[in-house]
């Protein structure tokens, strides 16, 4: 029996309003995607209104582009609005801020700085307990209902900390049936470790980082530990690649759901039992997806995430760029859900590589060789560097040293798409750290993260 679901329930109910949109986010799920769009296009007339009249950056900017006519909104000019970046974030923090704090309940939080400087922004209890509504979702369309054991292997020391200490961080794990593991800790005595606690615990959803889960997965097949099935297994905080889901998947004979979110922008979009896709949460958030000259890309071509959460007065981020690029897909889900799909978040801005004509390399050309060098046998991890135009830095940690013939072999096709004067440089480490944030990045740019 579920005991911990009426309880858990009962204190949401009492400390806000998550049960309320939980029970509206359960209906409109299931709206047609005309609907959702009239729904969506109300939630961002609201946003724009209160942007207009409480927050002076926005007054002055939709005035700039003409959003603003009689004392109107003109939805239809949306995009004429700049691209919020976390540069403008920084530098124009006090006027993005709206003049009714005082009357709101609001906190501060960073991003996780996986690419650099952290960026700071106020959220407000509203958009807080709207994506708890959601997440609880996302959780019911793995399988996972309140209240049911979920194993987390996290690597954020800031949620690792927060969630962990204190009385009442523990007695919020008890309730949620919420155990962590720690990602920043990954020897092979941990993993055994953790192999076991999820043999023993059996839960009903086991989530954490993609490139986290994915080196648990590959640890317990190379060591042949049979990890019990779990109800399902639930990927975030970096891109979940198809070699990646494949051997999640076989290590721990369950279906993989990936996840998109982010701390600045909040739960974006999740994928359901049908896996063609993640749905995004149109009642919650706007994503636009758009190429180089700002124009939107139709299905299936690759281009910048831009996202509008809808829900957030204390501090409005519209049009925000979040620095990831994605892929709409060609079709609605077959569930009967009207979200729109995203077909992939394919990885950071800064993952692609660029040669000195400007030629853009993407950075799947990459994680393809990388798929088939770390399914090899002799490489434990690894990650390339553009630190110029003209040199790549392919760091390796291994099992056994690979022949002189294999490395040329791996640079000859990063020099197919580099160019043949590009120096590729082999460096052999005993670790490569992810970033503060605990996401672990494949392919990163030291050209496209200086511009």
């Amino acid at each position: 029996m579920n005991w911990r679901k009426p309880i858990y329930s009962n204190i949401l109910r009492i400390k806000g309003s998550t049960m309320k949109y939980l029970a509206e986010y359960e209906k409109t799920q299931w709206y047609s995607s005309e609907q959702l769009e009239v729904y969506q296009r109300e939630q961002l007339e609201k946003l724009l209104k209160h942007a207009a009249n409480h927050v002076p950056y926005y007054r002055e900017t939709m005035q700039e582009h003409g959003l603003i006519r009689n004392g109107n909104v003109l939805l239809d000019k949306f995009t004429d609005l700049p691209i919020l970046t976390k540069d403008i974030l920084r530098e124009r923090f006090d006027e993005l801020k709206s003049d009714d704090l005082n009357h709101r309940k609001w906190y501060r939080n960073t991003t996780g700085g996986s690419t650099g400087q952290p960026a700071l922004f106020i959220q407000d209890d509203e958009y807080a307990e709207k994506g708890r509504a959601k997440i609880i979702l996302g959780y019911r369309m793995a399988g996972k209902d309140i209240g049911q054991r979920e194993l987390v292997l996290w690597g954020s020391e800031r949620d690792l900390f927060e969630g962990n200490s204190g009385f009442r961080a523990k007695l919020a794990n008890t309730v949620c049936n919420r155990v962590f593991f720690n990602s920043f800790k990954m020897s092979p005595s941990d993993m055994r470790e953790y192999v076991e606690r999820i043999n023993s615990l059996r839960p009903k959803l086991f989530r954490g980082y993609a490139q986290s889960v994915y080196e648990l997965a590959r640890f317990s097949l190379k060591e042949s530990l049979s990890i019990e099935p779990v109800g399902a297994v639930m990927t975030a905080a970096g891109t979940l690649y198809d070699f990646m889901r494949k051997v999640i998947s076989e290590a721990f004979n369950a279906s993989v759901f990936n996840n998109y979110g982010s701390r600045d922008a909040g739960y974006i979009a999740g994928e359901c039992n049908v896996h063609l896709g993640l749905h995004v949460n149109m009642e919650t958030h706007l994503v636009e997806i758009i190429d180089a000259e700002g124009n939107p890309c139709p299905p299936g071509q690759e281009g910048e995430i831009i996202v509008t959460p809808m829900t957030n007065y204390a501090m409005p981020l519209i049009r925000y760029r979040i620095g990831d690029m994605g892929v709409w897909a060609d079709r609605e889900c077959t569930c009967g859900r009207g979200a729109r799909l995203l077909q992939a978040v394919t990885g950071r801005i800064t993952d692609y590589f660029v040669t000195r004509s400007g030629r853009i390399v993407p950075s799947e050309y990459f994680i393809h060789l990388l798929g088939v060098v770390m399914n090899s046998g002799w490489v434990k991890k690894t990650q390339i560097i553009q630190e110029d135009y003209d040199h790549v830095i392919i760091r390796l940690v291994v099992y056994m040293h690979p022949s002189r013939e294999v490395l040329e072999e791996i640079a000859g096709k990063i020099r197919l798409v580099m160019g043949q004067d590009c120096r590729v440089e082999f460096e052999f480490a005993d670790e490569i750290a992810p970033s503060n944030s605990g996401k672990y990045r494949y392919t990163i740019s030291k050209v496209r993260d200086s511009k």
